[in-house]
């Protein structure tokens, strides 16, 4: 038995997570590559290969031989690049993401900025792109041409058979970009391309992005050699947005012309599709109560409306318009209360999900069949469902209890499912879908029988780095507490190791509780929550009203103001902690990481004779000091909202705080900006308010660097063993 310490939580080789991830099948079904973490670098991850037929794992490429070899020729990483890093929450290096061409004989390789081609017989490495330079978003056309990718503002594409680079726009700049997903688009829309091709070649639409018109403010970034005074267009909340134009570019002609799609000046361009020929844009409006499904034809640029979305607080958006033809798609929408999976045909929109309670993701599709991801019992669940286009008939796959993700082979044959639970740190099985027989050799023999075949699973054994620690690995447990309204909060609850004292154990509430988050799952928890247990901590984890994953009445009760029905459902998840024998009601504390941080803040002040400590990581303080498309979702804009922007912010309410507060904040943080705890520390002062603070130079909002992770969190640690 060997103590678990903060140290090597965060140390090389990691405890847990060894399960490959980016899982592709290649384009003639032989093989499956992923992504793996390397044993002696927790951070960096590596291409390999899995192959049908023969059952064997092998190493493709390591990206250590490509990082060490390319060392004196690389470029410096741009802002951009930084910045789009943190929006995606990307912070591992080496091989991060790659595609196969679409005959499967090349696989592209984005590493450090530079493009790289694997050729898949030889196993030859090439770098294609010049020394110097840093790329960003670079994929392969659809019928495998070109390689397609953004530089230094522009939008570039080579040409693989002749080898040969061309710039596509000239106008890129500081403030000026071509093919690139704006700040607001990555950060809150989680769009991060702003390039299309149409499936021939013939077109390439992308979007010219100027922030000229957003107000120019300066950040201080402060690090441990000096401050940096760093120019940002940001798009606070009530103000001005980045210009986005949509423009296309007719490859065979040359010519490049402006698509236009907006109704409003300050319409949102929240997707961009192919439908066969046609282009598809998805617009929505400012209030994000309407979004519009527009067809654009490329040759006249005529536009038609395919369908429009209502709401009277916000319409969600997503990924999940999957082409089947020229005129036929598939849909989801909210339109009857949750989730739904919808075939538009003819103008019309049928229902094709009766049979599941919500469907979150579309994964594959063809003239028959979708499977898409979701949950009919338990949103703490998700499953695979075989939906059928002709007959409505939802069939669902998975079986096993947990937490499945899934990717379906373009044949609609072959099936991975990754699924975790909270006693399985996770498996990755591969199947037959379909009943047809197949000549194999080899573990393939066994999966054409339909059998799931188990081809990755991590193990707790005496080889697993968490080994040592499994002895007192305390498995977590789900439950369900009720509203005042009579809704479904589940919660997730993870004991103290060891048995109680007399007087009980402390607990803290693990807390994010904002709008397009969901944390409790019937999956295998974060190795913190242990680290908390072995420190003689209970934890709590609820998701409140406003969390994802559920209906519309359980999302929108925040609108129009935030921290106030989360709040009041945390306290029905406090006192639930308060009832159990093993707690001590007097020693609760909170803890929570951006909204998290906020709610803290918000929980104590309204609830300081509960919470006794809390810990708040980059917090919001006031919503005016956020950005336009997250903040105007649930806020509306502080002109048409100002009562519920005052009342939603931390400072209203400081009057009722009273137990001891730690605030942690990166000194560099571009998302949350760290001004939003600079004016939290001087409230506090003016009101003679004893609190304890850090703040990380340099770190961003994740804070995600190794030695800030341990720093931070000895130090949260050590606050709550004198706290609670």
């Amino acid at each position: 038995m060997s103590d678990l310490t903060v140290e090597r939580l965060f140390s090389d080789p990691p405890l847990t997570g060894k399960l490959p991830s980016n899982l592709q099948f290649s384009p003639d079904g032989e093989r499956i590559a992923y992504l793996k973490t390397a044993d002696d670098d927790r951070e960096r991850t590596d291409l390999w290969q899995y192959s049908i037929a023969s059952g064997e794992h092998r190493l493709w490429l390591n990206a250590a031989e490509i990082l060490d070899s390319k060392t004196a020729e690389s470029a410096a990483e741009s802002a951009a690049e930084k910045a789009s890093r943190e929006r995606r929450r990307s912070f591992n290096h080496g091989i991060t993401s790659y595609s196969f061409s679409p005959d499967g004989s090349q696989v592209l390789l984005p590493v450090d900025g530079a493009g790289y081609l694997l050729d898949t017989a030889s196993g030859a490495v090439r770098c294609f792109t010049p020394s110097n330079t840093r790329q960003t978003d670079l994929r392969f056309s659809p019928k495998g041409s070109y390689a397609t990718y953004v530089r230094a503002g522009n939008l570039y594409r080579y040409h693989l058979r002749d080898e040969e680079e061309q710039r596509l726009t000239d106008d890129g700049s500081d403030l000026v970009s071509n093919g690139m997903a704006e700040f607001i688009a990555q950060e809150e829309m989680h769009r991060f391309t702003g390039y299309w091709w149409s499936p021939d070649e013939h077109y390439l639409a992308f979007t010219r992005v100027d922030e000229t018109p957003v107000a120019l403010s300066y950040r201080y970034e402060i690090d441990a050699e000096g401050i940096q005074v760093v120019p940002q267009r940001y798009p606070y909340a009530g103000a001005t947005n980045a210009e986005v134009r949509l423009k296309l570019l007719d490859c065979r002609s040359g010519e490049t012309r402006e698509l236009k799609y907006k109704a409003r000046k300050d319409d949102y361009l929240a997707r961009v599709d192919w439908l066969g020929d046609k282009l598809v844009v998805q617009r929505q409006d400012r209030e994000q109560k309407i979004l519009t499904l527009l067809r654009i034809d490329p040759g006249d640029a005529t536009t038609q409306t395919l369908l429009t979305e209502h709401a009277d607080t916000w319409v969600n958006l997503h990924d999940n318009f999957k082409p089947l033809d020229q005129a036929r798609f598939l849909w989801t929408s909210e339109r009857e209360g949750n989730s739904r999976l919808y075939l538009f045909d003819k103008g019309e929109l049928r229902n094709l999900s009766d049979g599941a309670r919500r469907i979150n993701r579309v994964v594959q599709a063809d003239g028959n069949h979708a499977w898409a991801l979701g949950w009919n019992q338990s949103p703490t669940e998700q499953h695979l469902f075989r939906i059928s286009l002709a007959e409505r008939n939802l069939l669902q796959i998975s079986s096993d209890p947990g937490w499945h993700e899934a990717t379906v082979s373009a044949d609609g044959r072959w099936l991975l499912d990754r699924v975790t639970a909270l006693d399985d740190p996770g498996r990755i099985t591969l199947r037959l879908l379909d009943n047809a027989a197949r000549q194999t050799t080899g573990n393939a023999a066994v999966i054409a029988s339909g059998d799931p075949h188990t081809i990755a699973r991590e193990m707790i054994d005496e080889n697993h780095p968490y080994f040592p620690y499994a002895q007192e690995h305390v498995t977590p447990e789900l439950g369900t507490l009720s509203t005042e309204d009579g809704q479904t909060l589940h919660y997730r609850l993870t004991r103290p190791s060891g048995a109680p004292p007399a007087g009980g154990r402390p607990a803290i509430v693990f807390v994010y509780g904002g709008p397009g988050v969901q944390r409790v799952k019937n999956e295998w928890p974060p190795l913190l929550l242990q680290l908390l247990a072995r420190h003689g901590f209970g934890v709590l984890e609820l998701d409140n009203r406003g969390s994802a994953n559920r209906d519309r009445k359980f999302e929108t009760a925040i609108y129009g103001q935030l921290g106030e029905v989360e709040v009041r459902d945390q306290l029905v998840g406090a006192t639930f902690l308060q009832s159990l024998d093993w707690v001590n009601g007097e020693r609760i504390g909170v803890f929570g990481h951006s909204y998290g941080g906020y709610m803290t803040i918000m929980c104590m002040a309204k609830a300081a004779h509960v919470f006794r400590a809390g810990v708040a990581v980059a917090p919001v303080t006031d919503w005016r000091l956020y950005d336009t498309h997250y903040t105007e979702r649930y806020l509306s804009t502080p002109e048409r909202n100002p009562g519920g922007y005052e009342s939603s912010g931390v400072f209203p309410h400081l009057h009722g705080l009273a137990g001891r507060l730690l605030l942690i904040h990166g000194m560099a943080d571009d998302n949350v900006l760290y001004t939003h705890s600079t004016m939290l520390y001087r409230a506090l002062q003016a009101r003679m308010q004893p609190f304890e603070m850090m703040a990380y130079p340099g770190s961003k909002h994740a804070l995600q660097e190794r030695d800030v992770s341990i720093h931070r969190f000895n130090l949260m640690l050590d606050f709550f063993e004198k706290s609670l």
